[in-house]
């Protein structure tokens, strides 16, 4: 599947993911803004980084459309709701990567700590994240950023999910 990724306007709410699955459809939403990286783009650096293909993109990339993973994630908690197992793991991983991006890096001890209390927080399973795995997502999201900051508007970055 190609993700692309469209920075819009200053004055727009939101910048655009657009998926498009090797059959040729694709399905649209909105990336809200962020101080950082948009939200998606963390999903998209999770999911590649760890090899998850369970979780938002994965979702989009198995025929659900951007609301429906979406509303899986992000939507009200009910019994029926998509957002278990792996969806919750991912947002709580991505709630971490993003503080952090905020806050500045920590030792990873300190941030498997965080994970783990976030993770009781949220009511995830626990994530094991090695030191390994947590550098190899530091990297990607670094990349990434350098990448997304100096587009212009109306600019894109496309990725391979």
């Amino acid at each position: 599947m190609l993700v692309r990724f469209t920075k819009n306007a200053l004055s727009a709410r939101a910048d655009t993911l657009t998926c498009i699955l090797p059959d040729g459809t694709s399905t649209v939403g909105p990336m809200p803004r962020q101080a950082i990286l948009p939200h998606d783009a963390f999903h998209y650096v999770v999911e590649t980084t760890l090899g998850w293909r369970d979780a938002f993109l994965g979702q989009i990339a198995d025929g659900r459309t951007h609301d429906e993973a979406t509303a899986g994630f992000h939507g009200p908690k009910s019994a029926t709701s998509r957002q278990t197992g792996r969806a919750r793991q991912t947002e709580t991983l991505i709630e971490c990567l993003q503080a952090e991006q905020w806050g500045g890096a920590s030792d990873p001890a300190t941030f498997t700590a965080k994970l783990a209390e976030t993770c009781r927080r949220r009511r995830a399973a626990p994530l094991v994240l090695t030191a390994a795995d947590l550098a190899r997502l530091r990297i990607a999201l670094r990349d990434f950023g350098a990448a997304w900051r100096p587009l212009a508007p109306g600019q894109f970055l496309e990725r391979t999910f």
